[in-house]
């Protein structure tokens, strides 16, 4: 990172920011550019879990190539300047990179659905057995990871 004074190294810090993030942005290789979609996520012991149908690009894609990039961001607010210059950003995002895969074995498809329910407020989530027959868990463990803070 060029600026050192904003990046963001300690990991309670970047769970922080994962926390507050709305949107997870993933980046899957597809014949030599990144294919990127924003998704629902949740965090749990150094792994990102999302939903997918079971078949579909991005399940397509992971299964040609599982290394994926990601990207989360929170706390944006613009400040608007007098002239284009003046415009300024302040934020905290983190950026990373992974190993997808499909989640097969059935209580991690669970763990990961209540990790993705909690990061957005359901504490106690139930499911319908024919939603689950129809979903797709995907867990990236992740390599690296990093944050930043601007503003």
């Amino acid at each position: 990172m060029r600026r050192s004074d904003r990046e963001v190294t300690d990991k309670k810090e970047i769970e922080g920011i994962l926390s507050r993030a709305q949107v997870l942005y993933l980046g899957i290789p597809d014949e030599g550019a990144p294919y990127t979609l924003p998704v629902c996520f949740g965090y749990e012991e150094d792994t990102l879990y999302v939903h997918s149908a079971p078949a579909g690009a991005k399940i397509d894609l992971m299964r040609t190539d599982p290394r994926v990039g990601f990207a989360a961001h929170a706390d944006l607010e613009i400040a608007a300047g007098k002239t284009a210059c003046d415009f300024n950003a302040r934020a905290a995002s983190v950026v990373g990179r992974g190993t997808a895969r499909i989640v097969e074995d059935a209580k991690e498809r669970i763990r990961g659905l209540n990790a993705i329910m909690r990061h957005y407020g359901a504490a106690q989530p139930t499911y319908r057995q024919e939603s689950l027959a129809r979903t797709c868990v995907i867990a990236i463990d992740i390599d690296s990871i990093r944050g930043k803070r601007v503003g």
